[in-house]
């Protein structure tokens, strides 16, 4: 099962400010998009660079093909409104994230909405 309480603060995706994500550079990072009125969980990530995924990838628009599909669905979609992002340091995000995924697919049959391909 998915353990959200490890994420203990959730921030509005739309209002996040660079000041709130530290910089931790002996760890990476993984973090999960959920919409804030229904707690639904959106996308689960993992990083090494936090400040860049958050905004230069998702917020700015620069990356991949999953990174514009998630960009898109916040601005063209309205989804910045009503999207809140929370983090964790790990030693191994990689393993991590794999590791949410795999507890999130086993409880909801299916991954998060924003993980699945298109």
């Amino acid at each position: 099962m998915i353990n959200l309480s490890a994420f203990e603060k959730w921030h509005p995706l739309g209002r996040v400010a660079i000041k709130d994500v530290r910089e931790q550079r002996e760890c990476g990072f993984v973090y999960i998009f959920r919409r804030h009125s229904t707690k639904e969980v959106l996308y689960i990530g993992g990083t090494t660079d936090l400040r860049r995924r958050l905004f230069g990838n998702y917020i700015g628009g620069v990356g991949g093909k999953t990174t514009q599909r998630i960009h898109a669905l916040l601005f063209e979609e309205g989804y910045i409104t009503d999207t809140e992002v929370a983090w964790k340091g790990v030693p191994d995000h990689t393993s991590e994230e794999m590791h949410l995924r795999q507890a999130y697919f086993e409880q909801e049959g299916q991954l998060p909405p924003w993980n699945r391909q298109f």
